[in-house]
């Protein structure tokens, strides 16, 4: 992987010095052939090199061309004759070939490409082990378009060939069938009248070609295509699953490729792209895509390394604000593949201040003004630069929605044909948009990018696979389940690789998430809020004059627009930004799913991560419940906690199951290893009869009764996946909200909500009245006999994490924080007991409190409490006011020391009543 640069006269329109312009700098000035060589030295640290020369047996000076290239060495590092340009002599049947080539890639069959040559008399042998030499003698054997469609891997390269005995000249220019690596060319000003005198200037980047090329005359040679100064741009890679609307092989019965086949495929993509000299890894973002890499590249990387004695595990890098869905989806990936024993996991976790300093720098190395990419290529940065520091090459796994119909608005597709046609459409997009990213961010720390998924014959077998196995059913992607995006991928790898690991269900059907969305959902809302800040309302209205070209349509747009435009002025033609500002606008249907910003609901973002919801078995007429009922919420689905808890419980020795009732609590289920207890000294093992325990108020061991039913019903859900799971677990919800109203006699119309604990059962006050009273209404909540009731209660009743440990994100670092959409919050907490240790009544201060608020035009929810830990009881129980229009009464009952005949006096006063229904690990 390296950085190219190359200058030629306009030698082929006519020899000699009528056609030779001597104000071109790279042709006539050694130190600025140097130093514009040296703008790419990201790309290629371990060295640069250039070379100049003249044509046949003219001498001008200055040169007709010249060549600079910057070398990333990756294989034969330590060969100096690896280094390029090459510039080579051939002896032919016609005389003697001089190529002099300049490359930036990776030609996977280098091997069989020069066996090739040799197969078709080639006698020359190669002066080093470089992959991309193979390149000159296959253009020196075959010529360019039959060079080009035989190189299998990415690149981009130049070719200027010269004929000394006839003094012709020729150049050659290609690029990869998807654009995986870059290429620029455009003309310098003529500084004669004749225009055809103009020289040609090749660049792996733009910043290399400013200053030196008339910005209009730039453009990207696109994927697949080679250049010639004769013919132009030609498009050599055209396969009939791009090029043929009508395509369709899986519709004839001779069709043959079964998903094995494509199976196969992607495991030699894999194993190719392995081809290196130096220590090299993988990018573990999190998303299914990158651990299917990693699920096959780890068999592999363990073979290789055994067979030359080396044990060391495989390096993995990820990014993502602290316990954001993609760090926690890796983390259980690493865990699957075996922990730091086969995988060294490297994490770079960030802030949202930290990075926003690094967008100059990342538009300047990006070269481009797309808003969607700019925000993607944030934490690709933050994740190539900690990469760059232990390995030159990784494998990424870039390309995978391009072919399995991986974005949500895939949902929304009206036919399978429909579907096809979008992915050839995005597919064709990869090199202006995914792969620019991803080369850009990693080359500009001398890292290269391996992409697996883009291989030509594994793209070829997924492009052939039928449409309608790719459909995203709408319901699928809310419950998790078979159905949703990407499904077929996801069923393909399924189940353990060569050395036994597998995918974790919670990864492998996780969301789709961008990497901007996956790192961290709250960071971009934070980062387009800041940079929108920066720019005037002025500026916005005169974008349109501004910038007559792609036209900014937001701020944020704008902001980037305003550095790439100081860099790289004139060259705005060259950015291809999405139509109508994102990838799914562009589609030949309507959806919804996304606009400027980006995913309009980041909540279907569940990465496979449990979601607060509440359920309800019946309807009331109440106005609060009514209100609380229009609030939209996601079915039940089957998602992923974090996993300290079960492996500290794993660790400690307990069983599988023990291990998975430790699960979805906070630190409180948390197992010390060292005493093999949580912080209550409970163990999730059934507590001996003979034995004498210590626990409290907040948590008691399992009966053996409580055990039992839940290791059956743990039983029965093991084996189901997707709906089925979905659907049995609802079933359990159901049968718990049933057994309960049963029990207590409820009456018609009373709604039963489930909750994790009684501390999480205080944010759903807060949620109704939201509910009721809209964003702009203050609500206030008063707490009752502090210290008698949960230590929790307090800071959710003000909208806080109460603990330390969130169920689906694991340990919070720093200081407790507002939930996110529980702002404008406050509230009072009035102490069960005076200093002197008098009880207090409370009923007082909440009348007070109550009027206090109504005054300033606040909403109260007024809590009493009832049979708190020593058994205290306030006097008295406020109702709710005007049917919760005015105020919300809330009561906590602790443990359920109550009659029902209170309990419905509570209900009738249309009260919310909190109660927790077992201390246990788990209920009967």
């Amino acid at each position: 992987m390296c950085g190219l640069l190359a200058a030629i006269d306009d030698v082929w329109t006519q020899r000699g010095g009528a056609a030779h312009d001597p104000n071109v700098p790279l042709l006539s000035d050694a130190d600025s052939l140097r130093n514009t060589t040296k703008i790419l030295y990201h790309r290629g640290p371990d060295g640069y090199q250039v070379s100049s020369g003249t044509v046949g047996n003219s001498t001008p000076t200055p040169a007709r061309w010249s060549m600079g290239h910057t070398r990333l060495a990756i294989v034969d590092p330590s060969n100096r004759f690896a280094d390029m340009p090459f510039n080579l002599e051939f002896p032919t049947e016609g005389g003697k070939k001089i190529v002099h080539l300049a490359a930036n890639g990776e030609v996977y069959n280098h091997i069989e490409v020069y066996d090739e040559c040799v197969k078709a008399g080639w006698e020359t042998p190669k002066i080093s082990g470089s992959d991309c030499e193979s390149i000159a003698h296959a253009y020196a054997k075959f010529g360019g378009p039959k060079t080009a469609a035989m190189l299998d891997g990415m690149f981009a390269f130049v070719i200027f060939e010269e004929d000394a005995q006839t003094g012709k000249v020729k150049a050659f220019a290609a690029r990869d069938p998807v654009g995986i690596k870059p290429l620029y060319y455009g003309r310098t000003k003529c500084s004669t009248s004749s225009d055809d005198a103009a020289a040609y200037i090749f660049s792996s980047e733009l910043k290399a070609l400013v200053g030196h090329c008339d910005p209009s005359t730039v453009v990207a040679i696109p994927p697949g295509h080679y250049w010639t100064p004769e013919e132009g741009l030609v498009c050599y890679y055209n396969p009939e699953w791009l090029r043929n609307d009508d395509y369709a092989p899986w519709e004839d019965e001779s069709h043959n490729v079964t998903d094995d086949d494509v199976r196969e495929a992607f495991s030699k993509a894999v194993k190719k792209r392995m081809m290196s000299d130096v220590d090299y890894g993988f990018f573990l973002s999190g998303g299914v895509d990158s651990c299917i890499v990693a699920h096959d590249l780890l068999p592999f990387w363990r073979e290789e390394r055994a067979a030359i004695g080396d044990d060391r595990p495989i390096s993995t890098y990820t990014v993502g604000m602290e316990n954001s869905p993609d760090v926690m989806a890796a983390k259980a990936m690493v865990d699957a593949l075996g922990g730091e024993k086969h995988v060294q996991h490297n994490i770079r976790s960030f802030t949202p201040d930290e990075v926003f300093d690094l967008i100059p720098k990342i538009v300047y190395h990006m070269e481009t003004y797309e808003a969607e990419l700019i925000r993607s290529a944030i934490p690709n940065w933050l994740l190539a630069e900690r990469a760059a520091q232990d390995v030159k090459m990784v494998l990424t796994g870039e390309g995978a929605d391009e072919l399995f119909a991986g974005y949500l608005y895939f949902q929304d597709a009206p036919s399978p044909r429909h579907a096809q046609n979008e992915l050839r459409r995005i597919y064709g997009m990869l090199g202006n948009i995914n792969l620019h990213r991803t080369d850009r961010m990693t080359m500009a720390h001398g890292l290269e990018a391996r992409v697996p998924f883009l291989d030509t014959e594994f793209t070829r077998l997924a492009m052939s696979i039928d449409p309608a196995r790719k459909m995203v059913d709408r319901e699928a992607v809310l419950t998790n389940s078979r159905g949703r995006e990407k499904t077929f991928l996801r069923e393909l790898f399924e189940g353990p690789n060569d050395n036994g690991h597998s995918i974790p269900s919670p990864v492998l059907w996780r969301a789709k998430a961008m990497q901007c969305e996956g790192v961290g959902e709250d960071w971009v809302s934070i980062l387009q809020r800041k940079v929108s800040s920066l720019v005037s309302d002025a500026e916005m209205a005169d974008a349109h004059i501004t910038y007559p070209v792609n036209t900014p349509h937001t701020k944020e747009e704008l902001y980037y627009r305003r550095i790439y435009d100081e860099n790289f002025h004139g060259l705005e033609h060259v950015v291809k930004p999405w139509e109508g500002g994102g990838r799914a606008m562009g589609a030949a249907w309507k959806s919804d799913m996304y606009t400027r910003e980006g995913l309009k609901n980041t909540n279907l973002l569940s990465h496979s991560l449990q979601q607060k919801a509440a359920f309800s078995t019946t309807s009331s007429s109440r106005s609060f419940s009514t209100a609380a009922q229009s609030v939209e919420g996601p079915a039940v689905s089957i998602q992923n906690f974090d996993m300290e808890a079960y492996n500290a419980a794993l660790e400690s020795g307990y069983s599988d199951f023990e291990a998975s009732l430790t699960l979805g609590g906070d630190d409180r289920s948390l197992i010390k290893t060292d005493v093999r207890t949580n912080k209550y000294h409970i163990k999730p093992v059934p507590i001996e009869s003979t034995s004498v325990f210590r626990g409290s108020c907040t948590g008691n061991p399992p009966t053996q009764r409580g055990y039992d039913a839940a290791m059956e019903l743990f039983a029965k859900l093991e084996g189901l996946e997707g709906k089925d799971l979905c659907s049995a677990v609802q079933a359990v919800y159901d049968d718990h909200r049933s057994r309960l109203s049963a029990l207590l006699n409820l009456p018609e119309g009373t709604e039963v909500v489930l909750c994790p604990s009684g501390s999480d059962a205080e944010y759903i006050p807060i949620a109704i009245a939201r509910a009721l009273k809209g964003d702009d209404v203050h609500i206030t909540n008063g707490i009752t006999q502090l210290s008698e009731i949960g230590a929790g209660s307090a800071p959710a009743a003000v909208g806080k994490y109460f603990s330390t440990h969130v169920p689906l994100v694991g340990r919070l670092s720093g200081e407790r924080e507002v939930l996110s959409g529980f702002e404008n919050l406050g509230g009072i907490t009035v102490s069960a007991r005076d200093n002197e240790g008098n009880v207090v009544d409370a009923a007082t201060e909440m009348d007070n409190f109550a009027e206090e608020a109504f005054a300033r035009g606040a909403y109260p929810i007024i809590h009493g409490v009832f049979g708190g830990k020593t058994g205290l009881r306030d006097s008295k129980m406020a109702p709710s006011l005007e049917g919760g229009d005015k105020s919300l009464s809330v009561v906590d009952a602790c443990q359920g020391r109550f009659s029902t005949d209170e309990l419905h006096e509570w209900l009738n006063q249309d009260s919310l009543v909190l109660f927790t229904a077992s201390k246990f690990y788990q209920a009967p």
